[in-house]
């Protein structure tokens, strides 16, 4: 398993631990308590509305999986600038429509 295979498993399993739901509607009844659970337990609740996700409320400094990959390096945010830090291949001289071309002729084969 490669170093970033091993990061999104474990930012994945960081996100099953936060498998707590709340609905919109126990929200809006149970507010203090809600933001009680998030407060004091640490939680990060997902909020639903008819069953699906809508949103989630989590302790305040706590980052979300979004942005432990994108420190991970494993994703970019849109409008962000984006750097490729690996080498280029050489170029044989082929444009994309050649090499397409020879790569389908070979896997023909």
């Amino acid at each position: 398993m490669s170093e970033v295979e091993k990061r999104l498993e474990q930012l994945l399993q960081e996100k099953r631990k936060a498998g707590a739901t709340v609905s919109m509607r126990e929200l809006n009844q149970k507010t203090r308590d809600v933001i009680a659970r998030v407060r004091n337990g640490g939680e990060t609740l997902t909020v639903t509305d008819r069953g699906e996700p809508v949103a989630e409320i989590r302790p305040v400094g706590e980052r979300s999986p979004i942005d432990l990959m994108e420190e991970a390096g494993l994703v970019v945010r849109r409008g962000r600038p984006f750097k490729i830090t690996w080498e280029l291949a050489p170029n044989n001289g082929l444009t994309l429509e050649q090499f397409l071309a020879e790569e389908r002729e070979e896997a023909e084969l």
